[in-house]
């Protein structure tokens, strides 16, 4: 992570090399965004942001994973789902990209991996019908997009839409979720939380010891 206190626009202020360190720094630095390895020596990534948000529950939190495990996810529920992130290593092609994720989660947005929200649309279609059986194929992939932290314009053109068919499809969802209060942005956001915030809900596997979807 030391790379990022190059950018101009980051200001890093602590590094720590395992779980118990990266806990007590973020509580006593008290950054607006913490960085977050799921894999970390004595304390896992997980537990490092319960502990963190025990103490700061506002600070945004990104955690970065190796494997695209449901698991991880999950384990987020109990989170307030608002400004975190959950990113694969693979999917943080740049140190663009990451800067990208560290804004958005800064600026209250919620962002799951892409791979992360295709195994959760597949699982929710399922599972959770309040959720989505109301919602149109393409509303869902409206609401799956949304959660990667797109905007309407890529969002537009990755399923050739115009302008007035994304509005048009965004109110559908917001309507059908219950969402008739406040603008189209604190809207979005609370679709994208209802996204994430339902997650523990999901049964994750099968009885057996073998993961539902692989």
């Amino acid at each position: 992570m030391r790379i990022l206190e190059s950018e101009l626009k980051l200001c890093v202020v602590a590094l720590a090399a395992d779980g118990e360190p990266a806990v007590n720094q973020a509580i006593e630095m008290t950054p607006d965004v913490s960085i977050i390895d799921i894999r970390m020596p004595k304390l896992d990534g997980i537990k490092a942001a319960h502990r963190i948000l025990e103490k700061h529950p506002k600070m945004g939190i990104v955690l970065i994973s190796a494997y695209d495990d449901l698991a991880f996810v999950a384990d987020l529920g109990p989170l307030a789902p608002d400004r975190k992130a959950f990113l694969l290593k693979t999917s943080v092609a740049t140190i663009s990209d990451l800067i990208k994720i560290v804004e958005a989660v800064h600026e209250d947005q919620t962002v799951l991996d892409p791979s992360i929200v295709q195994r959760l649309a597949r699982l929710y279609c399922k599972y959770l019908s309040n959720l989505t059986a109301s919602l149109s194929e393409t509303e869902q992939d409206i609401l799956g997009l949304m959660a990667e932290g797109h905007d309407d314009s890529f969002i537009g053109r990755t399923l050739h839409l115009d302008d007035e068919q994304i509005e048009r499809h965004s109110g559908s969802i917001f309507d059908k979720l219950g969402l008739s209060e406040g603008g189209a942005l604190s809207r979005r956001m609370k679709a994208i939380q209802a996204f994430v915030g339902r997650i523990h809900s999901v049964p994750l596997w099968s009885p057996g010891s073998v993961p539902i979807l692989s």
